[in-house]
């Protein structure tokens, strides 16, 4: 089922500076990307424009990992993930974590690499995606998790991305176009291990996508990206026999674009064009378009394309040959490596199911600590959090103590609902109005505490607070309802010296009469 976009844009005022840079990537101008990328980060964060500048980031980080330069894009993923801060958005924190888990395993940090890419996983499942922010986080944890060849978890994301309905026919033209190529990779090293029966559904999926690939590069008018589509196709076909058809699909899509060694279609294309060639006799060409592939391979870990590569210099090798020493070793080379491979594949898709397990026994158990410390109704802080920080003596507060007037007659004639709406709606404006650091706690039934470490600004605090639950519309409540609250000021002094002398003061605010501040 589809769903839409959210109302508030994502995008920065400079937006349309990332959107070049990232068509420059998608193309497969790895290097022209870069320069783009880095010459706008400069001018959108001297406008001031962070929003941009973080997509700038990004683009810039993964287009280095695409050209192989893994340790230059795992610098770029630090500085992005440093730009986002602790508060950024989850789904920003997964696209960063994609991105270094990608380069730190073509640096041979897998182990980190893997604790990065269970975090990524676990965000991007967290809740269905309903913006573009989540859509590109998930599609970056999925293409870092293929790069592995964990194709499973990489294609559970495919599918969830394949029937989103709310992005632009470019987007989603995006997602069908990398789905193929996850399909085509997952199919060809089954084929390549010998286990071609159960390559040829995938192969099946792989040919269903790139004809929803063409669909949309058509509707989103992107030739280059139809023939890139054909080139998928004509793999496939090839690989399963149907040579005159995929000989039709390859040629006019050879045509179509150049074949850039920043793109898995080219690698794909080049296999199909050296089966083609190979066929026809033409061995020398044949060799020529493999050993491309090879070096591509060697340079960016894409072991996949290398080793099928490999396998087919194998069975040109028996098909001009004949059975010989030299074809045999090739054979006995493409299973070795291919064996190899998968059983990194199979002890990487085991880490990645470990940790994801350990991450979320561990965010279990800390929603658990933290449902001990929390209000139900008000969702601040209870009496068991104002116990952790009483038990810091070390550390010096002031304490803010506010307290509802009349908070029984509330109860009585209004309701007990009408009660419990205005102490959650007191709860809210004492968030909203006090700093980052300040301890909440819903104190007593009608009474609620402020810390505030240090005690700075404590009074000017407590008279805000005063001032906002004055002016907030309690009509919307209850017909007739007026609400008003006495505060007391302590400290600075140990928490509990502070909120001894602020439930004193409290006092004493309400003996003069109710809706005042008093400093004790």
């Amino acid at each position: 089922m589809g769903t839409e976009l959210e109302p508030v844009s994502p995008f920065g005022p400079f937006d349309t500076l990332a959107e070049w840079a990232h068509k420059l990537y998608l193309d497969g101008y790895g290097e022209r990307a870069i320069a783009a990328s880095r010459e706008a980060l400069a001018f959108c964060e001297a406008a001031g424009d962070e929003r941009t500048a973080r997509y700038l980031q990004f683009i810039c980080g993964v287009a280095l990992h695409q050209l192989g330069r893994a340790a230059e894009a795992s610098e770029e993923a630090g500085h992005l993930l440093r730009r986002l801060g602790a508060g950024a958005d989850p789904v920003w924190r997964a696209k960063a974590l994609a991105l270094l888990a990608e380069s730190r395993v073509d640096l041979g940090m897998t182990a980190l690499a893997m604790d990065h890419l269970a975090e990524g996983k676990l965000i991007v499942s967290a809740q269905p995606i309903r913006t573009y922010d989540h859509l590109s986080a998930t599609m970056s944890v999925a293409l870092a998790l293929n790069a592995l060849a964990l194709f499973e978890p990489a294609d559970e994301l495919m599918v969830q991305m394949l029937a989103l309905t709310f992005p632009p026919a470019r987007v989603r033209l995006n997602v069908a176009q990398e789905a193929a190529v996850l399909r085509v990779a997952w199919g060809s090293m089954l084929e390549v291990a010998g286990r071609a029966q159960e390559a040829w559904p995938h192969y099946t999926e792989a040919l269903a996508r790139a004809a929803r690939m063409r669909q949309l590069a058509a509707e989103a008018d992107y030739p280059e990206m139809l023939a890139r589509a054909e080139a998928v196709e004509a793999f496939v076909l090839q690989r399963t026999g149907e040579t005159d058809l995929a000989q039709a699909r390859l040629r006019p899509a050879m045509e179509a674009f150049r074949l850039r060694e920043e793109l898995a279609e080219t690698q794909i294309a080049r296999i199909a064009l050296a089966m083609v060639a190979s066929d026809a006799g033409d061995r020398a060409a044949a060799t020529d378009l493999l050993a491309a592939v090879q070096r591509v391979s060697s340079a960016t870990q894409l072991d996949v394309w290398g080793l099928t590569a490999l396998a087919v210099r194998a069975r040109n090798a028996v098909l001009h040959d004949g059975r010989s020493e030299a074809a045999d070793a090739l054979e006995l080379l493409a299973q070795v490596s291919l064996t190899r491979l998968w059983e990194d594949r199979e002890s990487r898709f085991e880490a990645l199911q470990d940790r994801m397990r350990q991450r979320e026994m561990a965010e279990q158990h800390e929603r658990l600590g933290r449902a001990s410390l929390v209000d139900p109704m008000t969702g601040l802080g209870n009496r068991r959090r104002l116990q952790q920080v009483l038990e810091r003596p070390d550390q010096r507060f002031s304490a803010v103590l506010l307290d509802v007037d009349r908070f029984r007659a509330v109860n009585d004639e209004h309701g007990h609902e009408a009660g419990d709406a205005v102490l959650r709606r007191i709860a809210d404006l004492v968030q909203r109005n006090v700093g980052d650091d300040d301890i909440v706690v819903r104190y007593g039934a009608d009474e609620f505490v402020v810390l505030v470490p240090g005690g700075r600004g404590a009074e000017q605090t407590a008279e805000r607070l005063l001032e906002v639950v004055r002016k907030e519309p309690w009509l919307e409540i209850s017909l007739g309802l007026r609400v008003t609250v006495s505060a007391g000021v302590a400290g600075p002094a140990s928490a509990a010296e502070a909120l001894a002398a602020a439930d004193r003061a409290v006092l004493d605010a309400k003996r003069s009469g109710r809706d005042r501040l008093v400093t004790g």
